[in-house]
């Protein structure tokens, strides 16, 4: 089980630089949101606007191109 699972797919951060460390480190796939206060940093399945107040400032590929794959599939499920 991933480190995502127990956070529910965020973890939040004081920086945005200490969240891409965190995912980088980790070889965690996702996003580097930013926040009205803070950052979070959030698992590729992430849904579009579920923190209405973020902007996304960085996409965090991994070794398993985790990012792309969740990608793939939400475009494959369109129509």
């Amino acid at each position: 089980m991933s480190e995502w699972n127990y956070t529910k797919c965020a973890k939040p951060f004081e920086s945005a630089a200490e969240a891409k460390a965190y995912m980088e480190e980790r070889d965690f796939a996702g996003y580097v949101l930013q926040r009205e206060v803070g950052f979070t940093a959030v698992c590729p399945t992430y849904p579009e606007g579920y923190y209405p107040d973020a902007k996304k400032i960085a996409e965090i590929e991994n070794s398993k191109f985790e990012l792309k794959a969740a990608s793939d599939a939400a475009s494959s499920n369109c129509c």
